[in-house]
């Protein structure tokens, strides 16, 4: 019995290095996903997409589908991301978290999107800015799961000048 409690004890001791160094990569993996993601970046993302990665925003306004955007698998991602920068030409997604956090994988970003788009003025762009919390899991170094979540109703939006 006494010998079967110091294994179990000596199982938890050295598990829990290696759940908290997962545990700190998958906020890593996710930071850098989303730097990437902010910045339209879709090479950097897709070098962090699992094969089968779900995208969902179950919150986007004016998608064809009235329960929002949901997408299966690196390459329709790709397909949709590349069609948004093609009919938006964005500058940036300009994310600001106020607060990350990560639990069991997930890696939560409370904050705002402040996103510039081009316009045919010059010295001016249109930006779009709205509250924004994203969840982002990852599994094995990669992001599996991606779910964006927007207050589109709220969004403050108008031309600014370009700085």
């Amino acid at each position: 019995m006494l010998r079967t409690l110091i294994l179990a004890a000596a199982m938890t001791l050295t598990a829990t290095p290696v759940l908290a160094q997962e545990s700190g990569n998958a906020e890593a993996v996710a930071r850098a996903y989303m730097d990437a993601y902010s910045a339209t970046d879709w090479d950097a993302m897709a070098a962090l997409m699992a094969d089968d990665i779900v995208f969902a925003d179950n919150t986007a306004t004016g998608s064809d589908d009235p329960d929002g955007i949901e997408t299966e698998g690196r390459e329709a991602l790709l397909e949709m991301l590349r069609g948004f920068e093609a009919q938006y030409h964005p500058i940036e997604l300009g994310f600001v978290w106020d607060s990350v956090f990560e639990s069991n994988g997930t890696v939560v970003f409370i904050g705002h999107v402040n996103a510039l788009y081009a316009t045919e003025t010059e010295g001016q762009v249109f930006r779009w800015r709205s509250q924004q919390v994203a969840a982002v899991t990852v599994r094995e170094g990669l992001v599996v799961e991606h779910r964006d979540y927007a207050n589109y109703p709220g969004a403050e939006q108008g031309l600014v000048p370009a700085e």
